[in-house]
């Protein structure tokens, strides 16, 4: 009988999780798994239970909770012999769109049920994991302001994308990768390991959680009708990468810095890191255990 602790943040996104336990004990295979529940209380909290679950040798930890969550329980977690399972409650879910883990609670909790564990690769930005996608610019400007709103969901991000649009400015960026140096002026960087930023919108639809490696999408501005007619249909068709804007790059190290010594707004997993001086990323192959949908992905 495997031991598996289910962390629920009770505020992720714009779902309730009332429901999660009663869901959760008529779904899962009770003679498979001893279970039990936490809720988060405040910010870092689901880092602390997590942590505690692998020193007590929980078998599995699953995050009921967002991208968010999902970062603070997994982050606790790599290169341990725990594995990690997600039932996706937030907005963007991300990660679980990547892994073909599906939205609806009650079908992601039978993919547990199935006990299919593989190893995927996780990144470090900054000393910090990562394990969907990581940004500077533009859209980390973006989820600074969206997260000092309590209002939630799609359009409300939607808002913050207009509005910094026109006012959020391109930066020329140094970059040093893999014995390789370029510059580049750039609206905004995406560091993928997995492929898209969340509500199943790709922005780099080559990565791979299991390819030892992070694709790097940079970005140029473009203009606005360009972009409704050209770059969006793009984006929302999964072939990003083709648009003549975009530079995509594969790395397994990458630094980061302004020419002009500009502090660089970054982004983890959609929440905002702050601004910093310097990004520098690496990836960790296959260092994660997860509770998988048996297919490739």
């Amino acid at each position: 009988m495997k031991r598996i602790l289910f962390i629920v943040n009770p505020i992720s996104g714009t779902h309730r999780s009332d429901n999660i336990e009663k869901m959760t004990y008529s779904t899962l295979d009770k003679s498979k798994f001893d279970i039990s529940f936490e809720r988060t209380e405040y910010k870092g909290h689901a880092s602390e239970l997590a942590r505690n679950a692998v020193a007590d040798n929980v078998d599995i930890v699953a995050a009921v909770g967002g991208d968010g969550t999902i970062n603070e329980v997994a982050s606790e977690i790599v290169n341990t012999d725990t594995a990690f399972a997600v039932v996706p409650h937030g907005s963007g879910n991300g990660l679980a769109y990547h892994l073909h883990i599906p939205i609806q609670v009650k079908k992601s909790l039978q993919i547990i049920n199935d006990l299919h564990i593989e190893p995927i690769d996780t990144c470090q930005v900054n000393g910090r994991s990562f394990f969907s996608i990581a940004g500077i610019g533009f859209d980390a400007k973006v989820a600074y302001d969206f997260d000092k709103d309590v209002r939630r969901g799609f359009q409300n991000y939607l808002k913050y994308i207009l509005k910094n649009f026109f006012t959020y400015k391109s930066v020329d960026y140094l970059l040093n990768y893999d014995g390789k140096q370029q510059n580049v002026d750039a609206f905004f960087i995406t560091f993928a390991n997995s492929s898209q930023w969340g509500y199943n919108v790709k922005i780099a639809p080559k990565a791979s959680v299991q390819d030892g490696k992070v694709d790097v999408c940079i970005t140029q501005r473009p203009k606005f009708l360009r972009m409704l007619n050209i770059d969006l249909p793009f984006l929302l068709s999964n072939h990003f990468d083709k648009s003549t804007l975009v530079q995509y790059v594969q790395c397994e190290h990458i630094q980061v810095t302004s020419q002009n010594n500009e502090s660089i707004y970054l982004h983890i997993d959609g929440d905002p890191a702050g601004l910093v001086d310097t990004v520098e990323l690496r990836v960790l192959p296959l260092s994660l255990k997860m509770v998988l949908p048996k297919i490739k992905f």
